[in-house]
């Protein structure tokens, strides 16, 4: 056989595994029970103060509007408090300068970016952005073009830095179904249910 022939084949039967496996487990969800552990604890721990809500949403907003921003680190790490709660479906952080950090590099991994804000809800200290996201990067050798919709809980400090940030969004859709393979997977996974 050629060499050609033989890869196609052991990529053929490593997707063929993937699906097989995908469609017929269960799935682990101990760690999307530990992430509700974790925003339901956040919540009692982290309530939040109206008077930092109006800079907040102001600092959010220009943060997040363009992640390629060479002044983006200095924006997150006004933005978020020392100790808090941060999970965007990705990852989660209880450390400021661990989400500065994160948000930095993936910035840094984007070649654009833009989040628009449509709707912005308040119920006591609690705020519920409503957003789109646009982003363009490159992963596993393909060019990547992402538009996605989205949902973030805030509550903020008295000086309006973030100590609570849920991120509610499809980041299968939106990153993963873009992927050689993986995003196949993603796709056969979402037309079965």
């Amino acid at each position: 056989m050629n060499k050609a022939l033989v890869t196609k084949l052991a990529l053929a039967f490593c997707l063929a595994l993937l699906l097989t496996v995908g469609c017929f487990s269960r799935g682990d969800t101990r760690s999307m029970d530990r992430d509700i552990v974790l925003y339901e604890q956040a919540m009692r721990d982290f309530s939040g103060h109206s008077d930092g809500i109006d800079v907040g949403i102001q600092r959010f907003s220009e943060a997040f509007a363009d992640l390629t921003d060479p002044n983006l680190e200095r924006k997150m790490s006004a933005l978020y408090a020392e100790r808090l709660f941060f999970n965007d479906t990705l990852h989660s952080f209880d450390k400021g300068e661990d989400v500065v950090e994160y948000m930095t590099r993936t910035g840094a991994g984007l070649s654009e970016s833009d989040v628009q804000i449509h709707q912005v809800l308040r119920d006591g200290n609690d705020v519920f952005v409503r957003w789109t996201m646009e982003f363009r990067t490159r992963a596993a050798g393909r060019d990547i073009h992402s538009h996605s919709i989205g949902m973030t809980h805030l509550r903020f400090n008295a000086s309006g830095e973030v100590v609570l940030h849920q991120d509610f969004w499809d980041s299968g859709h939106a990153l993963y179904a873009h992927l050689p393979f993986v995003g196949f997977a993603v796709r056969q996974a979402r037309s079965r249910m």
